[in-house]
C-alpha cells in the first residue's frame, strides 16, 4: 500500500531539481530574464545621481526583488519560462518579502546585542537556514505573519525532507559563485564597469535562487499542499493505465529507461492511453534529447491535451519542445495558431514568437502565414530590437504572398519598421 502511494505521488511531481541544475543555473540569462537582468543592472546607475540617487537605488532594487519573486511564482505554478509580464505582482507581496528580510536582520542584530556575538551567530545561522522556507510560505499564501512564524518553515522543511537541506546548500553555492565571479571581474575592470559587473552577477544569483525555490515548490507541491496551475493531475489508483505506469516506473527505477519508453510507445500506438502515460513518455523522451520520436510524440501529446481542453498544459509542452527544438511545430496550423494566440493573450510573448517562427518554417505558404510573419516581425523589432531579422522575415513573406490584402498588411508592417533603418 505504501509503495503504491509513493508511485502515485511520483507521477504528480515534475522532473527532480537535481536533474535540472544546468538549466536552473543559466535560467537568468535566457529569454525575458536576460532582458530584465540587463535592464535592471543598468538602472542601478541611477543610484549615482546626486541628491535623489539613493531613492532611485531603492526603487530599482525593489524592482529586482519584484521580478525575482515573480520568477518564483511562475516556476511554482509549472511555468518554467521567465515571466514577461510582472504587473500582477503588484499585490503587496513583494513589499512583505522585503519587510520580512528587514525584520529578520533586526532580529539577528538584537540577539547579538543583548545575548552576545556567539548567540547572535547561532541566530544568524538559524535565520539563514529557515529563510528559504519563509520565502516559500510567503509565495504560497502571501501571509507575512505565517512566514515569520518559525513553525512554518520548520514544517515545510520536515515535509520536504533531505531535499530541503540540499536546496539550502545549492542556494549558498549559487549565491557564493555569483558573488565570487562578480568580485573577481570587479577587481580587474574600471570602477563603474566593475560595479555594473558585480551587480549583474549579484542579480543573476538572486534570479537563479528564486527560480530554484519556485521549482522546489513545483516538485513537492503535493506534500506542501499547493496546487500549481500547470501541474499534471494525479492518477487514480483504479485508472486503466495503472499497470502500464507501474511497469514503466519500475524500469526507470532499475536504470532501464529505454525499456520503459518501449512499453509506453507500444501502448500509445496500440490503444488510446490516458494523459499520465503521455506525460511520462514525454518526460523520458525529453531526458533522452531531441529526436524524431520526441517530435512525433510531442505532436500527439499536444493534440490529446487540446482534445481534453488542457490548453495550459499544451502550452507548457509546446514551450518545453521549442526550448530543445526551435523548429518544432504542432500537428497542424490550426493547433499552432490557437496556441500562439493564447500565448499572446496571456502575455507570454517569447513563446508566441518562438511558436510563430517555427510555424513559418513548417508551413511557409499557409493562408495565415502572412499574419504570423507580421506579428512575429513586430515582436522581433519592438520587443527584442532584432530589426534585421524582422525585415528579413517580412521580405521573405512578401516573396511568397499572392493575396493582395495580405500583401498590403506586410507592406504596412515594413513601413512601420522603416524608422529603425535610420
Amino acid at each position: 500500500m505504501e509503495d503504491r502511494s509513493h508511485r502515485n505521488l511520483s507521477r504528480s511531481t515534475p522532473e527532480p531539481f537535481w536533474q535540472r541544475l544546468p538549466s536552473i543555473t543559466f535560467y537568468p540569462v535566457r529569454g525575458a530574464a536576460l532582458y530584465a537582468l540587463i535592464a535592471l543592472t543598468l538602472c542601478t546607475l541611477l543610484g549615482l545621481l546626486p541628491g535623489i540617487g539613493w531613492i532611485l537605488a531603492i526603487v530599482v532594487w525593489v524592482g529586482v526583488y519584484r521580478y525575482a519573486f515573480e520568477i518564483l511564482r511562475e516556476t511554482a505554478n509549472g511555468r518554467l519560462a521567465a515571466p514577461e509580464n510582472t504587473l500582477y505582482s503588484s499585490d503587496g507581496t513583494v513589499i512583505r518579502l522585503l519587510a520580512m528580510m528587514i525584520l529578520m536582520g533586526i532580529f539577528v542584530v538584537v540577539v547579538a546585542a543583548f545575548l552576545g556575538p556567539i548567540i547572535g551567530l547561532a541566530a544568524l545561522a538559524a535565520v539563514v537556514f529557515l529563510q528559504p522556507g519563509c520565502v516559500i510560505s510567503l509565495a504560497m499564501d502571501g501571509s507575512l505573519r505565517a512566514a515569520l512564524n518559525p513553525a512554518t518553515p520548520i514544517t515545510l522543511a520536515v515535509r520536504i525532507g533531505w531535499p530541503y537541506l540540499a536546496v539550502f546548500l545549492l542556494l549558498f553555492v549559487i549565491q557564493a559563485s555569483a558573488l565570487t565571479a562578480g568580485k573577481w571581474l570587479h577587481a580587474v575592470m574600471p570602477p563603474i564597469i566593475g560595479d555594473l559587473v558585480l551587480t549583474f552577477f549579484s542579480i543573476w544569483g538572486l534570479f537563479a535562487t528564486f527560480h530554484l525555490l519556485g521549482y522546489m515548490v513545483y516538485q513537492y507541491h503535493d506534500v506542501l499542499g499547493f496546487e500549481p496551475e500547470g501541474a499534471p493531475q494525479p492518477l487514480s489508483r483504479n485508472a486503466p493505465d495503472q499497470a502500464l505506469l507501474d511497469e514503466a516506473e519500475h524500469f526507470v527505477r532499475d536504470g532501464h529507461p529505454e525499456a520503459a519508453m518501449d512499453a509506453l510507445r507500444a501502448a500509445a500506438r496500440s490503444r488510446a492511453v490516458g494523459l499520465p502515460v503521455h506525460e511520462l513518455y514525454h518526460r523520458l523522451l525529453r531526458r533522452k534529447g531531441v529526436s524524431d520520436a520526441l517530435r512525433e510524440h510531442g505532436r500527439q501529446y499536444i493534440t490529446r491535451l487540446l482534445a481534453e481542453k488542457e490548453e495550459r498544459q499544451a502550452m507548457q509542452v509546446l514551450r518545453e519542445l521549442l526550448e530543445t527544438d526551435p523548429d518544432f511545430a504542432p500537428a497542424d496550423p490550426e493547433q499552432a495558431t490557437s496556441l500562439a494566440e493564447r500565448a499572446r493573450l496571456s502575455g507570454q510573448l517569447q513563446l508566441q514568437l518562438d511558436a510563430q517562427l517555427a510555424m513559418l518554417k513548417a508551413w511557409p505558404r499557409a493562408p495565415l502565414a502572412p499574419q504570423w510573419a507580421v506579428q512575429a516581425a513586430l515582436l522581433l523589432a519592438e520587443r527584442y530590437s532584432r530589426d534585421d531579422e524582422a525585415r528579413a522575415l517580412l521580405e521573405d513573406a512578401l516573396g511568397r504572398c499572392e493575396d493582395p490584402e495580405q500583401r498590403r498588411k506586410l507592406e504596412a508592417a515594413q513601413r512601420a519598421l522603416s524608422p529603425h533603418l535610420a
